[in-house]
């Protein structure tokens, strides 16, 4: 049986997106992902990246790409280690129905603490990061790569932040997600295409709220270096 790597770096068997129902969970009343609907209006939101997200290693991780890298974000005065980036194809949360695929920058605080950025991505324009990382995939391999990630990020806008969970086992709950409210990350048919002829549909299904403040910030990127 294959195995993959998780964000704690445990082997577990391959997932089965097909079986999500027999995805062990130890939790159930925080998890991720959910529908970004009813949002809060809540106080503007500190962003920063004092280092930016830069890409060294590109994974065939079975059921997506994973970009390894380095960088630094401050999220209201919390610094967070950049750690990796994947793609879920469809997307995981509902934004809307034009949304194609999600992108999860995740990001690890010295005390363990996860929080994740999500961008939604639209069919549109071609995308030269995205093109970049299809040139470099290798399947079955890892592989050397230098690309950075910050640029994908809009320098302002609005997002969505609620306390949700990984969306893979340990599924592991007292995730920050922060879920970018923005039109402009854009794949080509033909990038998507590509991207979905290596690997099955890899979203979880949509999970019960169950009464969770759901908020609606805006933000600025007020520092980039």
């Amino acid at each position: 049986m294959k195995t993959i790597d998780t964000l704690e770096g445990l082997a577990m068997p391959e997932l089965d997106y097909q079986h999500q129902n027999i995805w062990p969970n130890d939790f159930g009343q925080q998890q991720s992902p959910i529908a970004l609907t009813d949002a809060i209006p809540a106080d503007a939101i500190e962003l920063a990246i004092t280092q930016p997200w830069r890409i060294n290693q590109e994974i065939d991780d079975a059921t997506c790409i994973r970009l390894n890298g380095i960088g630094q974000t401050i999220i209201d005065a919390q610094p967070f280690q950049f750690q990796q980036a994947h793609f879920h194809a469809p997307a995981e949360h509902f934004v809307n129905s034009d949304v194609v695929a999600e992108l999860h920058l995740v990001h690890q605080s010295a005390v363990g603490g996860l929080a994740v950025i999500g961008l939604p991505i639209y069919l549109g324009k071609a995308n030269a990061t995205f093109q970049s990382v299809l040139n470099h995939f290798e399947r079955r391999h890892t592989t050397a790569i230098e690309l950075e990630l910050t640029t994908l990020l809009p320098s302002h806008g609005y997002l969505y932040h609620y306390i949700g969970s990984l969306t893979t086992p340990p599924l592991t709950e007292g995730v920050q997600w922060y879920l970018i409210d923005d039109k402009k990350l854009t794949v080509s048919p033909q990038q998507l295409a590509a991207y979905q002829a290596s690997f099955v549909p890899n979203n979880r299904e949509i999970q019960v709220r169950n009464h969770r403040r759901l908020l609606y910030q805006a933000f600025q990127i007020k520092e980039r270096r």
